[in-house]
């Protein structure tokens, strides 16, 4: 363990997309009941019964749930209590990256915003761009280059429609924006070789310019709430610089929703600090998966693996 707490870390904070509720397994009794502290939080602040979607099996089928939201902010609530492990068993932070939405949870763990404070921007988040969400969508593509995919939107005559969200990694990208024409671009980069092109389950266009429409209400909600300077830097994933005071942490929370990420970029650059070893805060892996393929030579360590590993000193 002294091995592993003595390196230099980023840890790495995941977006949406996961469900998280085959993963609980990974919790030992002692988060769960931490787990189940922290849901009664989230009924009291947004009015929703976390617990008994996660938990509760028997319920899973007969109560209805709004499944896209309630995976949000169990992501959210869980990689926080993540991070509260890693941090206990003395594995620290020297910074820290948010994919998208991870930047609330990175927020919240490096106390600059309060937890419920991460829970009230999440649901604010959700509601605001649902009067314009109808026509909207997100997609990810494989196995094509960036270059590659903005000749397919040009040969698709999709430039005002389909915008590039988010450079993972060299050959992974993310597009968004208009739902008829990023199924038109994903068909074409399927057709045209791609490994994978697939949409996003999300009626959303993060990270183009259509995720500006009602943002009012977010950037009304970010002054009002208290966000301090945050214990640990974080790094900004739109301009790869290092973000600590919290007049540029509300900054950056409102570019997060309609600027375009340089994932790729931001994990490059923290090597070049010589800051190569990564931790994943999540139940999954996801962003190792993506991660790990834009330098080889860093090292990744999951919740996964972390577990394994202290299991067996």
């Amino acid at each position: 363990m002294n091995k592993l707490s003595n390196k230099k870390r980023a840890f790495l904070f995941q977006g949406v997309g996961a469900d998280y509720r085959d993963l609980l397994d990974k919790f030992d009794k002692e988060q769960l009941e931490y787990l189940k502290q922290y849901c009664s939080t989230v009924n009291e602040e947004i009015g929703i019964d976390l617990y008994a979607y996660l938990i509760n099996s028997e319920d899973k089928e007969s109560v209805q749930y709004d499944k896209m939201f309630y995976d949000w902010i169990a992501i959210y609530t869980c990689d926080y209590i993540v991070y509260q492990h890693y941090d206990n068993s003395g594995i620290r932070p020297a910074m820290m990256v948010g994919y998208s939405m991870g930047l609330i949870t990175a927020m919240a763990c490096g106390k600059s915003i309060s937890f419920a404070a991460g829970l009230r921007m999440l649901q604010t988040i959700y509601e605001y761009p649902k009067g314009h969400a109808d026509l909207c969508s997100m997609g990810v593509i494989v196995g094509k280059t960036y270059s590659e995919i903005c000749d397919i939107i040009v040969h698709c005559k999709t430039e005002n429609d389909v915008y590039i969200a988010s450079e993972n990694n060299d050959t992974c990208l993310v597009i968004s924006g208009i739902k008829d024409s990023v199924h038109q671009v994903l068909k074409i980069a399927e057709q045209e070789g791609a490994i994978k092109a697939s949409t996003i389950n999300t009626p959303y266009a993060f990270h183009s310019p259509y995720a500006a429409r009602g943002i009012d209400m977010f950037v009304n909600l970010v002054e009002k709430t208290t966000i301090c300077d945050g214990e640990i830097p974080i790094v900004s994933v739109f301009t790869q610089t290092v973000i600590q005071s919290a007049s540029d942490l509300k900054d950056e929370l409102i570019k997060n929703m309609a600027s375009p990420m340089n994932w790729n970029a931001s994990i490059l650059k923290l090597g070049e600090w010589g800051v190569n070893h990564f931790v994943e805060v999540s139940l999954d892996d996801s962003l190792t998966k993506i991660s790990r393929l834009i330098n080889l030579d860093y090292e990744f360590l999951t919740y996964k693996k972390f577990i394994r590993l202290k299991s067996t000193m």
